[in-house]
């Protein structure tokens, strides 16, 4: 996805921008500059701070406005946000098992013979966006199969039968709490009784959440598919640029019920593209 750079954005980097000198690498001109306009006007005369200021400025101006040093600054932008979110999906995959780990793979390949295949349509190519839709739905996708992870791990380490027997023998031991003197007892038990109802109704919730996930998992899967398959048959970009769209656009749902849900899903707080600020 392109990178959503401003004037300020560009400013900052013609600022802190190096100039190649042989034997010493990369030296900040700017900073250098500055310096020595303090050293000057302190030596000389106070004048040469608004000079080499105002020289300073409009030389940064210039250079931000500059295309060329525009499209420098933003192949660099979208270098670091793609490494951003190749190492986070490493660092995700790391925590899923054998086969999870390999149906995203298997995906990530169909999705990347989708892109290699548009390359050869002499019309309507695939634009950014529709690269970044795709590149949304591996993410998407991802998260689905850690949430899936997340549950299946709460549902092994949790035993409904006992938990049910647990919230009644509080209930009981609240009823048995009549006594003022105890009123800090009782309510600590009826805390501890609220927290055990609340994670018998998450139990129970999740197991609607794992159908949902698995049908959307399945669902993905099959749209990038018949994609594969329009984009090794058609000619026609222009009608596989809609087909990515269309999925695009559908995956705004998944995202918002993963958000809602996140006390059954686990920690997702962190829903978007890593490096891509929305």
């Amino acid at each position: 996805m392109k990178p959503r750079l401003g004037l300020w954005d560009y400013l900052k980097a013609a600022f802190h921008v190096r100039w190649p000198v042989p034997g010493l690498g990369g030296v900040p001109i700017n900073w250098l500059a500055c310096v020595g306009i303090a050293l000057a006007g302190w030596l000389f005369h106070p004048a040469l701070w608004l000079l080499g200021g105002a020289a300073e400025l409009g030389f940064i101006t210039l250079l931000a406005h500059n295309p060329r040093f525009q499209r420098i600054v933003d192949a660099s932008q979208t270098a670091r946000q793609d490494f951003d979110f190749s190492s986070r999906i490493a660092q995700m995959l790391q925590g899923l098992p054998g086969l999870a780990r390999k149906r995203y793979s298997d995906l990530e390949q169909r999705v990347a013979a989708v892109r290699q295949m548009t390359q050869g349509l002499a019309t309507g190519a695939m634009s950014e966006v529709q690269a970044g839709g795709l590149k949304r739905l591996l993410w998407i996708f991802l998260r689905l199969l850690v949430s899936r992870e997340t549950i299946l791990t709460q549902a092994r380490n949790t035993n409904r039968e006992d938990m049910v027997e647990e919230i009644q023998a509080a209930e009981t031991q609240l009823g048995q709490l009549a006594d003022p003197a105890k009123e800090r007892l009782r309510k600590s038990v009826e805390a501890n009784l609220e927290i055990l109802r609340k994670r018998l109704t998450n139990l129970d919730e999740s197991k609607n959440a794992m159908e949902f996930i698995e049908a959307e998992l399945k669902r993905i899967e099959n749209q990038v598919e018949l994609i594969a398959q329009e984009a090794a048959m058609s000619k026609d970009g222009g009608h596989l640029s809609e087909k990515i769209d269309s999925i695009a656009g559908t995956l705004t749902e998944t995202q918002d019920w993963m958000k809602t849900n996140q006390e059954i899903l686990g920690g997702l707080e962190d829903m978007d593209l890593p490096g891509v600020r929305t």
